[in-house]
Parts: C-alpha cells; sequence; structure tokens
C-alpha cells in the first residue's frame, strides 16, 4: 500500500522537481496557489521533460547508427576490407535511401524553378502586352490627328 504525500512532502518534492524547469515554468507554478494543483502541474511539466528527453536521446541515437554505418562502409571501402558483408550491406541501403531522397529534391527544386520561370514569362508577357496596347493606342491617336489635318 502506497503512502499518501502530504502537502510538505509534495512541497519538498517539487522544489527538488523545480531545479530541472525553466524560469517561466517556476514562475508558473509559485502562481498556483493550491499545493494539489501545483504539484499536479509540476509533475505534468516533469513528465514533458522526460518524454522530450527520451525523444532527443532516441533521435541521436538514430544519428549515431546511421553516421556509423557510413563511417564502418567507408572504412571498409577504404581499406578494402569486401568481406564484411554486413557492413557494407547496410552502407549500401543507407546509400540507397540517400540517393531516392536527393534524387527527390533535384526533382522538387526543378519543379518549382519551372513553375517560377513560367510565372515569371507569363509576368513578363502580360507587361509586353499591356505595353503593346498603351503604344497602340498612342499609335491610333497620333494617326487619328495626322489624317484630320
Amino acid at each position: 500500500m502506497s503512502k499518501r504525500l502530504t502537502q510538505d512532502d509534495k512541497l519538498v518534492l517539487m522544489k527538488n522537481m523545480c531545479r530541472s524547469f525553466s524560469k517561466e515554468q517556476v514562475e508558473h507554478l509559485e502562481r498556483i496557489e493550491n499545493v494539489e494543483a501545483r504539484y499536479k502541474c509540476a509533475q505534468r511539466y516533469m513528465r514533458e521533460l522526460n518524454e522530450g528527453e527520451r525523444g532527443v536521446r532516441k533521435r541521436a541515437l538514430e544519428l549515431y547508427k546511421r553516421y556509423s554505418e557510413i563511417l564502418e562502409g567507408l572504412d571498409c571501402i577504404d581499406n578494402r576490407l569486401w568481406t564484411d558483408e554486413e557492413k557494407i550491406t547496410a552502407f549500401g541501403r543507407l546509400l540507397d535511401g540517400y540517393g531516392e531522397k536527393c534524387l527527390k529534391l533535384i526533382e522538387d527544386n526543378n519543379r518549382r524553378h519551372l513553375e517560377r520561370l513560367r510565372l515569371q514569362r507569363d509576368q513578363y508577357r502580360k507587361e509586353c502586352e499591356d505595353g503593346q496596347a498603351k503604344f497602340d493606342r498612342e499609335i491610333a491617336e497620333l494617326e487619328k490627328k495626322l489624317g484630320r489635318e
């Protein structure tokens, strides 16, 4: 059976938890008058911190594994260690994945550039047509004036 925490216990726990919080979080907690509500809020902040740290650690581990595969694969290729099939296969898969990403990135970039060029061409065409219409009007007016005289 778990021991029920007293308000004093909760205050001590919150004081320890506050060491991990940002200044804004601590200020927010201090504005809460009800000890139970303050304790629940502090627990929520701790949970968010722990989940965030887990996410950062997980991402760092993924990057570490990926970079280690790259370095090990390059080492195998540079030193002609063709017998380590596992490392070379992992390196190849990694390169294939990045190759596809690079091709997609280039394709997307080219597509966006093509759209920009088409928009610019249409804008210049409209400006040109507007300029031609202006000149046509001026020419018509002058011809009309010259035809009268």
